[in-house]
C-alpha cells in the first residue's frame, strides 16, 4: 500500500510547496511546519504541482524583466542630463554622461545574454554611439582645435575596429 503524503493534507501546505519552489533548505521548512525532512522530500519529489515550479520561474523572469526596465529608465534618465549638459555647454559633464551610457549599454548587453563576462564590448557598431559620437562632436563646436583632434582621434578608432593606434 502505498505510503499517505502529510504535505498534502497538512493546512499550511500551499506555505510549504512554496518554501520548497524557492529552494530554502528542507530542515527549515520541517522545524517552520513541524513536518519531516524526508516528508519534504517525498513530497517535493511526487506532489509538489508543477504549476507552482513554473510560477516561480515566470516569477524569476519578470524580476529579470524588472531589473531591465530600471536598467532602461536609467539609461533614458542619463541620456537627458546628457542632452542638458550638451545644451549648457558643460562639457565635463556630457563626457561623464558619456561614460555612464558606455557603461550602460555593456550592462544592459550583459542582461540580455549578448555578451559573455569577459567578452570584449565594441561601443562603435552599437546605434547608441552613432547619437553619442554626434552629441559629442556638437558640444565640440565652441572649440575648434578640441572637435578637430576628438574627430580625427574617432576617426582613428573607428577605422580600426575600435582599437586605436
Amino acid at each position: 500500500m502505498p505510503r499517505h503524503c502529510t504535505i498534502c493534507d497538512h493546512a499550511e501546505r500551499e506555505a510549504i510547496d512554496q518554501a520548497l519552489v524557492a529552494g530554502e533548505p528542507f530542515r527549515h521548512i520541517a522545524a517552520r511546519f513541524d513536518t519531516s525532512t524526508g516528508a519534504l522530500q517525498r513530497h517535493k519529489r511526487e506532489h509538489l504541482p508543477g504549476h507552482l515550479a513554473k510560477a516561480q520561474e515566470a516569477d524569476t523572469v519578470a524580476q529579470a524583466d524588472g531589473l531591465l526596465d530600471r536598467l532602461l529608465a536609467l539609461s533614458r534618465e542619463t541620456a537627458e542630463i546628457l542632452e542638458e549638459a550638451r545644451q549648457a555647454k558643460h562639457h565635463e559633464l556630457a563626457l561623464k554622461s558619456i561614460g555612464r551610457i558606455e557603461r550602460q549599454i555593456e550592462l544592459q548587453a550583459r542582461l540580455l545574454g549578448e555578451l559573455k563576462d569577459g567578452q570584449p564590448v565594441n561601443v562603435l557598431i552599437l546605434p547608441e554611439w552613432s547619437r553619442v559620437r554626434s552629441v559629442l562632436i556638437e558640444a565640440l563646436k565652441p572649440y575648434p582645435d578640441a572637435r578637430a583632434a576628438v574627430s580625427t582621434a574617432l576617426l582613428a578608432v573607428e577605422g580600426h575596429n575600435g582599437h586605436p593606434r
